[in-house]
Parts: structure tokens; C-alpha cells; sequence
């Protein structure tokens, strides 16, 4: 009995533990943050009666959003894998409304992995009320794929520029 206490005790504390890490804080017209792969929390799809990491996202909270507002992320994502190229698709969203969207290729050339390098330039007008970024890297292809393509390094450098409405009509 206390060995089964002991266990869901580590099981909801290993759980919460993502929850509870703040998310990074970015500033508009700031420095640029680098997240690596610490800073993305797996997401996954059950495949076989086994979990299968399909994916990773990361939450940054925002501050000092404009009207208009220029994103820019770009990262590089290694992977090692068993059979061939993999596909990762990137996703950038404010607030749960879509930013932009990235899809890319890692590949093995001469037996050796390529990494993957994602990278989103959007310009966004009406976005004042943006206040927390989500990034979402998802693996794409067959669970059989997925399952094979097991992520090894993420690195990502995003920032956020505002323009004011007297720097032109863009």
C-alpha cells in the first residue's frame, strides 16, 4: 500500500512539474530568447498500447504588445532516426489565434542526420491583446514514422518588434 502511495505521489509530482515552471516572458522590441529542448513539454498519440511522442510546444508569455506586431522565430530541431527523412511541422500562435505556420525537412545525407530548421516572419496587425506565444513542433507522417523519428535537440530563437501606425502603411 505505501509502495503504491509513493508511486502516484512521483507520478503527480513528475507530472506537475511542466505546469508549474513558468513560462519564459518576452518584451516586445526586446532581445530575442533561445528555448531549448528543456523548455518544450512532449505531446503524444497512443500507438501499439505504447505512448508515442508526436510532438513538443512551448509557452512564452508576451509583454508590451502593439497593434502590429512582427514575429520572427527560427530554430533547428536534430533528430536520429532509423529509415529515412523526417517532417516537422512548426506552428506559432497568440493566444490560441494562428500566427504562422513552417514545415521543413531533416535529412540524412551520407548516413549522417541534418537538422530541421524551421523559421516563421509574420507581420500581424490587431494583435494588442497578444499575451502568451505557443510554439508547437509536430512530427509529421505515418505513428510508424513518428515513432521512429526520435528528437534529440531543439533550439529555437524567437523575438517580437511592434511597429507604430506613423511608421508607414504597411
Amino acid at each position: 500500500m505505501k509502495i503504491s502511495l509513493v508511486a502516484i505521489s512521483l507520478i503527480a509530482i513528475s507530472n506537475s512539474v511542466y505546469a508549474a515552471d513558468p513560462a519564459p516572458t518576452l518584451s516586445v522590441d526586446q532581445e530575442a530568447i533561445v528555448l531549448n529542448e528543456t523548455d518544450f513539454r512532449p505531446f503524444t498519440t497512443t500507438w501499439a498500447n505504447r505512448e508515442v511522442i508526436t510532438g513538443y510546444e512551448a509557452l512564452i508569455n508576451l509583454s508590451g504588445a502593439k497593434d502590429t506586431l512582427i514575429f520572427s522565430t527560427n530554430g533547428e530541431v536534430s533528430a536520429k532516426w532509423f529509415a529515412a527523412n523526417f517532417s516537422m511541422v512548426t506552428k506559432l500562435t497568440c493566444n490560441g489565434i494562428p500566427i504562422g505556420m513552417s514545415k521543413v525537412y531533416g535529412q540524412r545525407v551520407n548516413g549522417q542526420s541534418t537538422p530541421a530548421k524551421p523559421m516563421i516572419t509574420e507581420l500581424r496587425h490587431n494583435v494588442e491583446q497578444c499575451d502568451q506565444l505557443k510554439i508547437e513542433l509536430s512530427k509529421e507522417g505515418s505513428l510508424s514514422r513518428q515513432f521512429y523519428t526520435s528528437i534529440q535537440n531543439i533550439s529555437f530563437t524567437v523575438s517580437v518588434h511592434g511597429l507604430n501606425n506613423t511608421q508607414g502603411g504597411i
